[in-house]
């Protein structure tokens, strides 16, 4: 006889209180949303479309990255003189790709390659297309506009909810 859990859907273990993240949105305040509500990933919508999903892992690569070439360049360059003695015009300065993050947008880090299922999906293959993919989250949309996550942690709770009630009989 399948447990009950062979039984769950998409819609039966997703979180459907959404947070949401725009496009244009400044990076490092999607960072503090996800700090703060102490969430991973957050589905990136455009009109109400769901056009992209930007993660914590995102953010951190975007950063990394950045301070990695601030590592490389000297800020303070100066070519004084030519053995000619021409002069050259000062430079424009370099501020630092560790100030540039503060420019990022959302879309600057997002992946719009997103995992999605209706909410009807039977909750084992939502898992399937986790492990296949690697991802951590599947984003569920109606008329491609999302209406909840299903994340590695709603599966663990199911997972935790089978072998609690196993252990019961």
């Amino acid at each position: 006889m399948p447990s009950a859990a062979a039984k769950l859907t998409a819609a039966d273990v997703m979180s459907r209180a959404l947070v949401l993240a725009r496009p244009e949105q400044d990076l490092l305040e999607v960072e503090g949303v996800l700090f703060e509500r102490r969430i991973s990933g957050l589905p990136v919508v455009e009109d109400g479309k769901l056009i992209g999903v930007v993660s914590a892992g995102d953010v951190a690569r975007v950063q990394v990255f950045m301070n990695s070439l601030d590592g490389q360049v000297d800020d303070n360059q100066e070519w004084s003189s030519q053995a000619d003695g021409f002069q050259h015009a000062e430079p424009p300065a370099f501020h630092g790709f560790r100030e540039m993050i503060a420019k990022f947008k959302v879309r600057d880090a997002m992946n719009d390659q997103v995992l999605t299922c209706a909410p009807g999906t039977p909750l084992a293959s939502v898992a399937e297309q986790m492990l296949a993919e690697r991802v951590h989250r599947v984003i569920v949309v109606e008329q491609g506009k999302p209406v909840g996550i299903v994340s590695s942690l709603d599966l663990v709770k199911v997972l935790a909810d089978q072998l609690a009630t196993a252990v019961e009989k």
